[in-house]
């Protein structure tokens, strides 16, 4: 099912107004936490987990294990489009429900997705705060001189908000979870609100990552030129890793010199850029996961993943049937410059070398 067929013309309207509105939005959230604030005073925000890393990593997937535990909770399309002030809209939308249909996802991939599953919003906060950091062609990541006391009031509100909404259907839904690939960016200089929190960052075989996430790429591109409202709804909500939309995240000034993005070689030496500014700046709250040791192996992996996370180990390990190997992609790697694969190589090497699942 494609976005014409999901998004007729009153929802693309109503999403419109809820994209140009920030700062209304943002108004709401502050009477939604007034209106709510007994309700938010008994929600604690304890050991959250961020799932993060570039684009067809395995994101996904683990976003979805963990949400199947029913111990998380997480932003899911029930938010769109007013997800900055959750309790609000769900106290509205909850009376026009419809059937919650599953149907598989823009990217082609064959995930399938509902109106309650789990998905990436958690973005859209940050670019209300941070907007100098989304460039016209780049994102900047985020440096340790930066603070921003009203993003940490208003983010650890909105993770209790998010706790708070989910706990209506899931009652032991009591820690945060999200999927955010930017977070990536914020590794060097974690607000204060993430900093007691657990970052699982899942990587793959560089070149075949890379192959998938120039796939991707080309795909959008094509369907942001049938419909602008897709480009227009995945920059709203922070997702501007391919087609026109295209923002790469500028690690250590690697755009200087990159490839373009219509070359494979772009897409590894994104990777290359990204997991060795992830190598540097990770800590005891960063957990490199392998995703091909996740699949080949997902019983055991999933185990050392409970036990990491502080989950009962049943709750995981019995979803390992889920776990596949991702498709592979056909790729001349002679077409890639040499150095450049073997810096990918050693990249990888030192990933796993150095990977807690």
């Amino acid at each position: 099912m494609n976005f014409q067929e999901r998004y007729g013309l009153l929802d693309r309207f109503l999403y419109r107004i809820a994209f140009r509105g920030g700062t209304a939005q943002h108004a709401m959230a502050d009477v939604e936490e007034m209106m709510y604030k007994n309700t938010l005073e008994s929600v604690s925000v304890d050991d959250p987990v961020f799932i993060s890393s570039l684009p067809r990593a395995g994101t996904t997937i683990l976003l979805k294990l963990l949400w199947n535990t029913g111990h998380f909770a997480s932003h899911t399309y029930q938010d769109m489009p007013f997800v900055l002030c959750p309790l609000l809209w769900n106290q509205f939308s909850s009376q026009f429900a419809e059937e919650d249909v599953a149907h598989e996802r823009t990217h082609g991939d064959g995930i399938e997705v509902s109106g309650t599953s789990p998905e990436a919003f958690e973005d859209m906060v940050w670019k209300h705060f941070w907007p100098d950091h989304y460039r016209d062609d780049h994102i900047r990541p985020w440096r340790a001189d930066e603070q921003n006391r009203e993003f940490n009031a208003f983010f650890e509100t909105h993770m209790r908000k998010v706790i708070a909404v989910r706990q209506e259907e899931r009652p032991d839904a009591g820690r945060y979870l999200s999927k955010n690939n930017l977070n990536i960016a914020r590794l060097a200089a974690p607000p204060p609100p993430l900093r007691d929190g657990t970052f699982l960052v899942p990587f793959r075989d560089p070149v075949q990552q890379a192959a998938s996430m120039y796939r991707q790429h080309e795909r959008f591109l094509e369907i942001h030129g049938e419909d602008d409202f897709v480009r227009e709804y995945m920059e709203a909500i922070g997702h501007h890793e391919f087609g026109k939309g295209l923002r790469p995240v500028d690690f250590d000034g690697w755009l200087a010199t990159a490839s373009d993005p219509g070359q494979l070689a772009f897409w590894v030496e994104y990777w290359v850029a990204a997991y060795r500014h992830l190598l540097r700046q990770a800590d005891d709250s960063t957990v490199l996961v392998s995703y091909a040791r996740l699949t080949e192996d997902p019983e055991d992996s999933l185990a050392r993943l409970a036990e990491t996370l502080g989950l009962p180990m049943a709750d995981l390990t019995a979803q390992a049937e889920q776990l596949r190997p991702p498709r592979t992609h056909s790729v001349e790697t002679e077409e890639l410059p040499p150095p450049l694969r073997q810096e990918a190589t050693e990249t990888y090497r030192s990933l796993d070398q150095n990977a807690d699942i």
